[in-house]
């Protein structure tokens, strides 16, 4: 039912065997071309590295995709999670309250002021509209990004104000004086008119209660939606909604000294005071983003981890694949003298350098991923965490030293007779 999905996942999983079958080819090829170090077990490790049935493209190819995956989902996780915390104001409001009217203004202020004098609150106009026309072109018909068709999918809220909001920056054009008169005038959040192809002097046709307003853009703005502050995309001169009937959107915020207990106790009688006006916890909602947020994580994390198993697995296969040749190898170098203490300080050499060359692939190919990710589809910045890498990496030395120690086990307590009757 999604032939694009499918094409694309396809060719992604081609990308991707491509990619680390080229460079286990590519470790396999510089083995061949180091100079062998005159200890036996570390010149046996690299001969094994070098070998044609050798193990490093399949070390590198079953395990290098999940650990990288696991890295990508490490990185981009703490990413997120520094972005969040980083950008949370330390000030942010405890509760906005949506759909106070008017006449309710004065009986909302003082419930508030009955649980803290000090509480700060903010208000602002709000109604609501949908954009019908950007430059007198419908908006059905108008050519925009695929990231701004949401601003077109149902009533927007709007607000007109005076003075510049808190938490926005103007970027572009001039903002209106105070009591302005005249032709309508809007000023529109700066990223989103990229998006959508406008700028200062274009004009949009919000229709607001049955009627149509066509305002034309004066300003832009940059908006800090992490600030909590009362925003909106669309920003109209007083002279546009000042007439129209709306109803008030409110932040609050209680010194730090209030407790919860009299937050929610404020919360619950306005809820009877005022039955219409709906008091949203920001506090509340942030922790159960927060936690939808862990969850989705921890799928990713799942479905890295049953890529990683399935690498390990195809890692088990490889190993079985050269156990014969291992098993005639030791055979060979115990019948010239080599002791058991050479054969596995060489085979855990070899391991170890599988180990620590996968983990370095991941962690390459992991963090330009993670890269792509924040930045490009994001669009936050790569925070990189240490910690975060260090467990992804510690499955890969793990399993290459778990798989190899059982391997060399069957090795070394093969019997040389048998094996050289066989030949």
């Amino acid at each position: 039912g999604a032939p694009k999905l499918a094409v694309g996942f396809m060719a992604g999983m081609l990308a991707i065997y491509t990619v680390f079958w080229l460079i286990g080819s590519g470790v396999t090829a510089v083995a061949r071309r180091v100079p062998r170090p005159r200890r036996p077990e570390l010149a046996l490790a690299i001969t094994g590295l070098a070998a044609p049935g050798g193990l490093a493209r399949s070390v590198v190819l079953s395990l290098g995709a999940g650990l990288s995956l696991l890295v990508a989902v490490a990185l981009v996780d703490a990413s997120l999670v520094s972005e969040l915390r980083g950008r949370m104001p330390e000030n942010g409001p405890d509760y906005f309250a949506v759909d106070i009217a008017k006449p309710d203004r004065e009986t909302f202020v003082s419930e508030i002021r009955a649980v803290s004098e000090d509480a700060h609150i903010e208000m602002a106009p709000m109604l609501r509209g949908r954009i019908v026309r950007l430059n007198g072109i419908a908006a059905d018909k108008a050519k925009i990004a695929p990231e701004a068709q949401w601003v077109l999918n149902g009533d927007r809220g709007l607000t007109y104000a005076e003075t510049l909001p808190k938490g926005s920056k103007l970027v572009a054009g001039t903002w209106w004086a105070g009591d302005v008169s005249g032709e309508p005038q809007v000023s529109f959040a700066a990223r989103l008119a990229g998006e959508m192809g406008l700028g200062i002097g274009d004009t949009v046709t919000v229709n607001i209660l049955g009627r149509n307003i066509t305002a034309r853009i004066t300003s832009l703005r940059e908006i800090e939606w992490e600030s909590l502050a009362i925003n909106f995309v669309m920003v109209f001169s007083p002279n546009t909604l000042k007439a129209a009937p709306h109803n008030l959107l409110a932040t609050v915020r209680f010194p730090k000294a209030t407790s919860n207990a009299a937050k929610a106790t404020a919360a619950r009688r306005l809820g009877q005071q005022l039955p219409n006006v709906t008091m949203i916890n920001v506090r509340d909602a942030i922790n159960s983003f927060a936690e939808v947020f862990g969850k989705v994580m921890i799928a990713v994390r799942v479905a890295a981890g049953i890529t990683l198993f399935a690498g390990a697995l195809v890692l088990a296969g490889a190993l079985a694949t050269a156990q014969r040749r291992r098993v005639l190898q030791a055979v060979v170098l115990k019948c010239i003298g080599a002791t058991r203490r050479k054969l596995l300080l060489s085979h855990f050499a070899e391991y170890g350098l599988l180990a620590v060359l996968t983990a370095g692939v991941a962690l390459l190919v992991g963090t330009a991923a993670a890269w792509i990710v924040t930045g490009q589809v994001l669009d936050t910045e790569l925070v990189f965490s240490w910690v975060a890498v260090a467990g992804a990496l510690a499955v890969s030395v793990g399993l290459i030293l778990a798989f190899g120690a059982f391997g060399t086990w069957r090795v070394l307590a093969a019997k040389p007779l048998p094996v050289l009757r066989g030949l």
